[in-house]
């Protein structure tokens, strides 16, 4: 009889039809024989097929789906990693051998990854004296392909394709996919390289040329191709975008290969021919008190099982089989390996911290270094006794940049020891193993998805799916601790948060993170295709390896979705991000007909956020238009205007309480507008509507047209809608009315 408690039966049923392959009974069964497997390599097997065993029936440590499926001392599949990364060459040989090398990994269960920047653009001379058929073409060669080969008798193959932005067929690369609208290329995900030198064309608003082989193809605005990327991502939800140099910046056997490439899922950037050894540590699992006012996390016992984890996959690399000889040399050489956590956004829900708040940012740090430093420290120690990866050299890896940035004390233990492993953290997506052995708890370094929601699944049986509503571990937890079903604030779900914070989370846990992590933002609904590519930008300035998102209102369905019982269409509506206690604020002094009006503008990530109005009819507040100026909540619904100059000063009191205006109300539905992403143009359009030219509607319009932005200009003449004869808006190429939403374009 199995002790393991199933809270959900989603969970039970996915964990039995997915990993009880061998006639297991139990998930105990599961577990032991993961353990005595992955120890079989140890001098002291029993030893550490207790070590193991231990922190995977507790449910700390997580290994990734092809360990919990195959990993087994009679398994005929032994295969134990999850995805490959190869090349291709620019030859019809190559190509074809590498299509070999596919179906290789496909039959065997992994997914693939690769660059295919090596390949001549469309229209470009062959030796036989005819034309390259280009990328796309042997793209769909491969795709095809996977959705012949069924990966483990199970499921299809999921694979990545890379294209560096100067390659001649970038912008057909980056139109390929338009999610279910045509259903091209089903079988990969599409990503972009990106390198600093394009991002700094971009923000230069220069020429950028696309090349091959040292040949010019054709020269374009880095701009243009820049929103050619963010509009077919903000429209299809692809491509993603691969921070190429920042990757590289990060690669600890820089003086032996590029790691160019990407797994599927997008947490491992390697070399070809490298491969996916993953594991997870729960971050629930070590929530002390949960619930209370004394939860705190157990950074101890944390700690023990990230340096169990380390060994634990180390050994994986010596019991697993491998689908090509390439792939086993090279893996064996560098031993590469991929630990990391999931249930982020549970564990700070148990700690009472709402996920992209001050102090979860201050967590995740603290969280993401202790893994970070006790994982270096588990690989020397490994190394000490069993010897560094054979590719290793100490003076060069000393000299990595990621190596010079660890503490003194783990260099010097790399300089004693040397090191096992040469990279050995990421963060994986770890959804089907955290619903199921994870109980759903949040998935990765995601946020809670939603308190309850519907879920797509797969059977097992060729592509058929059955959705079922689950409900998230935290949730349940909290309900059966409290016995209450309303949640406190910390309670909050993706859509709930900021897209900005939630970019500073996955910021401030890749800066410990020696790979990458795989994260997809999910956009609040109604978010504007100018905010979408300020976060585009957002998160390259950040730091990040990586950057996909979803868009609700994207032309690619979800496999989680909100329950909703309303059969009817529901209304889109944009959810506004949280206001921080102090809003950076500009000031301006106007006329309304015969008054003085102040007009106070904060503003968040650069665009506007909410409007304050006070009357001075006889101008005689005494207030500086030109200093630096916050605007600070100081709670009770009290706000006070703070100068910053070096030192604080109080310049305005309780301000909107001891300077209402009868305006107040208009201003307050004017920032209610802004927050909830009405477009400036639209606001502006709706103020102007007054025919006194003077009143205060109009006077706050002027203000507004201040932050309309470059090629959002208002019309003011010869811009009349046919429709309904109000002004229109010029923006990319097209003209909008948004009163009656009437356009044109070209």
């Amino acid at each position: 009889m199995s002790k393991w408690e199933w809270k959900q039966k989603i969970s039970r049923e996915i964990f039995e039809a997915k990993y009880c392959l061998h006639h297991e009974k139990s998930p105990e069964e599961v577990f032991r024989l993961i353990s005595e497997e992955t120890a079989s390599v140890e001098t002291d097997k029993e030893k550490w097929a207790g070590e193991f065993y231990n922190e995977l029936v507790d449910g700390r440590l997580i290994p990734a789906g092809r360990i919990l499926a195959n990993a087994r001392p009679e398994s005929k599949m032994k295969n134990y990693n999850n995805c490959f990364t190869i090349d291709i060459e620019d030859s019809m040989e190559g190509i074809y051998e590498s299509l070999k090398e596919d179906a290789a990994i496909s039959k065997m269960g992994g997914g693939v990854g690769f660059d295919i920047s090596k390949l001549r653009p469309k229209g470009a001379p062959l030796s036989s004296g005819s034309e390259s058929s280009g990328v796309i073409s042997f793209l769909r060669i491969f795709d095809q392909s996977a959705k012949t080969i069924m990966t483990g008798g199970q499921r299809r193959s999921a694979h990545i394709a890379l294209l560096d932005i100067s390659h001649p067929e970038i912008e057909d690369f980056i139109t390929v996919k338009k999610g279910d609208s045509n259903g091209e290329l089903t079988q990969f995900n599409i990503s972009v390289k990106v390198s600093d030198d394009f991002i700094q064309a971009v923000k230069n608003d220069d020429d950028w040329d696309l090349v091959f082989d040292g040949r010019v193809y054709k020269t374009v605005k880095a701009r243009y191709l820049y929103e050619m990327l963010a509009k077919n991502a903000y429209t299809h939800n692809e491509p993603g975008i691969f921070y190429a140099d920042t990757v590289e910046r990060f690669n600890n056997g820089y003086w032996a290969f590029k790691m160019d490439r990407v797994n599927p899922c997008g947490e491992l950037v390697m070399p070809p021919y490298s491969l996916c050894c993953l594991s997870a540590i729960n971050l629930t699992k070590y929530i002390d008190n949960p619930f209370t006012d004394n939860a705190v996390f157990n950074f101890e016992q944390f700690a023990k099982t990230v340096s169990v984890g380390v060994r634990f996959l180390d050994n994986i690399l010596d019991v697993t089989e491998y689908p090509l000889e390439k792939i086993e040399t090279f893996s064996k050489q560098w031993r590469r390996i991929g630990l990391g956590i999931t249930g982020l956004g549970d564990a700070f829900t148990m700690l009472g911290v709402k996920y992209g708040s001050r102090d979860s940012k201050d967590i995740v740090e603290e969280i993401a270094a202790t893994l970070r430093n006790e994982s270096y420290l588990a690989s020397a120690a490994i190394a000490a006794e069993k010897g560094t990866f054979p590719a290793y050299d100490e003076e060069k890896y000393l000299q990595a940049e990621f190596i010079k940035n660890l503490p003194e004390q783990i260099r010097s233990e790399i300089k004693k020891n040397g090191i096992r492993n040469v990279q050995m953290n990421t963060i994986a997506p770890t959804g089907t193993t955290s619903l199921s052995v994870g109980q759903n708890c949040s998935s990765g370094i995601e946020p809670i998805f939603a308190l309850t929601y519907n879920r797509t699944i797969r059977t097992g049986v060729a592509d058929q799916t059955v959705t079922e509503e689950v409900s998230d571990y935290a949730y349940n937890m909290y309900r059966d601790i409290t016995g209450n079903d309303d949640v406190p604030e910390y309670f909050v779900t993706t859509l709930e948060i900021d897209p900005y914070d939630s970019i500073d989370v996955q910021a401030a846990f890749q800066k410990y993170i020696d790979h990458s992590i795989s994260k997809t933002l999910n956009l609040p609904d109604g978010t504007s295709f100018e905010e979408y590519q300020n976060l585009f930008m957002y998160a390259y300035d950040k730091g990040l390896k990586g950057f996909t998102t979803f868009n609700p209102n994207g032309s690619m369905k979800g496999i989680l979705e909100y329950s909703n019982k309303d059969s009817e269409e529901p209304i889109h509506t944009h959810h506004a991000p949280t206001r921080p206690s102090e809003l950076p604020c500009d000031i301006h002094r106007v006329r309304a007909g015969r008054n003085s009006i102040i007009v106070i503008v904060g503003k968040l990530k650069n665009s506007l956020y909410e409007l304050f109005v006070i009357d001075d009819p006889e101008s005689k507040i005494d207030i500086e238009t030109e200093k630096k100026t916050v605007v600070r909540k100081a709670g009770g619904g009290r706000y006070d205007l703070v100068y910053l100059n070096g030192s604080e000063e109080i310049k305005l009191q309780n301000f909107t309480k001891e300077f209402d205006s009868p305006n107040s109300s208009l201003a307050r539905f004017i920032s209610m507008s802004l927050r909830h992403g009405t477009p400036l143009q639209f606001v502006i359009n709706q103020l102007q509507k007054d025919t006194n030219f003077t009143d205060f509607e109009r006077s706050v319009a002027r203000v507004l047209k201040n932050y309309i932005k470059d090629g959002e200009e208002v019309i003011t003449s010869d811009g009349e809608c046919p429709e309904c004869k109000q002004r229109l808006t010029y923006a990319d190429g097209c003209i909008t009315c948004f009163n009656c939403g009437y356009s044109r374009c070209g």
